[in-house]
């Protein structure tokens, strides 16, 4: 069983909470789509602007996410290869389309055999579980958590362990092969699961068992990452995408 929880209720990381003087709460030091929530008069300002634009426009930039900036002028200075968080990123909705698109996908090839949505995990922390042997994924989000923790991301990163499951079924014997094998590829996927879920910091209870980091917590994270924003995925970690293409490539041909 795969554990994925959320660090807003997790022990000794509410010092890595920030509230940010523009009405932003970030988790960790990087701005990014996912550790960004709430926002004050510069994102109502952004809103505004975008809400201006083409509609054409508005659409297309909304497809990716580009690197982020939480400064209004940047930002409306190259508004097609910046971002501003909850602006012109990857909508939260479309983020949950794109997680479901693939879990319907992995139900469909018998790697996932049901998912259940809404479930009030007794662990509190807790916001999706992989079941392994009887491949079943439940998830239960809050819709105030960092989207990193919301529907899309967790579904996506539950089906990222039905993938690797099926790809390693053996995959919590050491002797196992791991899919990230060069210092490269397992960096890179670091700062992908670092990008979505915050900084790994050292905890106890069920937040350790994400947060050590292991090959396929990190191949789970990438994975979300891929399903979620391909073009930033790509960009970011060129070499454990690619990998991670090359081996769950093989098991679904409509994957990618």
């Amino acid at each position: 069983m795969s554990r994925f929880p959320s660090p807003t209720l997790a022990d000794r990381i509410d010092d890595r909470i920030q509230e940010l003087d523009d009405g932003f709460v970030r988790l960790g030091d990087e701005d990014t789509p996912f550790t960004l929530r709430e926002g004050g008069d510069p994102l109502e300002q952004a809103r505004q602007l975008h809400s201006e634009r083409e509609e054409s426009e508005r659409e297309r930039d909304e497809e990716s996410n580009e690197p982020v900036t939480r400064t209004l002028s940047e930002w409306r200075e190259n508004m097609m290869e910046l971002d501003f968080p909850f602006v012109d990123t990857i909508p939260i909705d479309e983020q949950r389309r794109r997680a479901s698109k693939v879990a319907e996908l992995a139900t469909e090839e018998g790697y996932v055999d049901s998912v259940n949505r809404d479930v009030a995990f007794e662990d509190r922390t807790v916001r999706g579980k992989y079941w392994r042997g009887v491949n079943l994924i439940e998830i239960g989000t809050d819709p105030d958590d960092f989207p990193g923790f919301r529907t899309g991301i967790v579904l996506a990163h539950e089906v990222g362990h039905a993938f690797y499951d099926a790809w390693s079924p053996d995959s919590g014997i050491e002797e196992q092969p791991r899919l990230f094998r060069t210092p490269d590829e397992k960096e890179q996927a670091r700062r992908l699961s670092e990008r979505l879920h915050g900084p790994m910091i050292e905890t106890d209870g069920p937040f350790v068992d994400y947060r050590k980091g292991s090959d396929e917590e990190l191949a789970a994270a990438v994975f979300a990452s891929r399903i979620i924003e391909p073009m930033a995925a790509q960009r970011i970690a060129p070499d454990a995408v690619r990998r991670l293409e090359n081996i769950f490539g093989d098991l679904a041909d409509d994957l990618f």
